[in-house]
């Protein structure tokens, strides 16, 4: 079993915090609690930062140092379809922040965001539950 990187420990781990945002911010939007306002944003911007650096550092060249890991055939096409979904996630994430933030300074619903929520919601466990599956099939089991 190769050593697990540092970089994909670190958003491996960081990413767990993010995981109790997003449930808290889904549960008390659906409610209308106002704190969801704060959870949300931070979740999300949490969640952008990590998604988009880890994103870039594997784009341009950031290897996953010390990892004689084997990404080709099913391996490849699981991390494709990973990648392709936290794409989708990063960009449901924007609207959601962006509808949010209209929400606030309109003080009137935008019907967007409370379209798009729960689709974001359920894609973004997906796309982290699939990392976070092969961050331990790879470098803990």
């Amino acid at each position: 079993m190769p050593s697990a990187p540092l970089v994909s420990t670190f958003v491996a781990l960081a990413l767990i915090p993010v995981a109790f945002l997003f449930t808290h911010a889904y549960i008390t939007g659906r409610k209308h609690h106002s704190l969801h306002r704060v959870t949300g944003p931070i979740a999300i911007v949490w969640d952008l930062s990590l998604s988009i650096f880890y994103m870039l550092f594997r784009t341009f060249g950031g290897q996953v140092e010390g990892t004689g890991l084997k990404i080709e055939g099913a391996m490849l096409a699981y991390f494709v379809a990973h990648g392709l979904i936290a794409v989708v996630v990063i960009a449901l994430e924007l609207v959601v922040l962006f509808t949010g933030a209209m929400q606030l300074r309109r003080k009137a619903p935008v019907r967007l965001h409370g379209r798009i929520v729960l689709p974001l919601y359920f894609i973004w466990w997906a796309a982290f539950l699939s990392g976070e599956v092969v961050y331990l099939v790879n470098y803990v089991l």
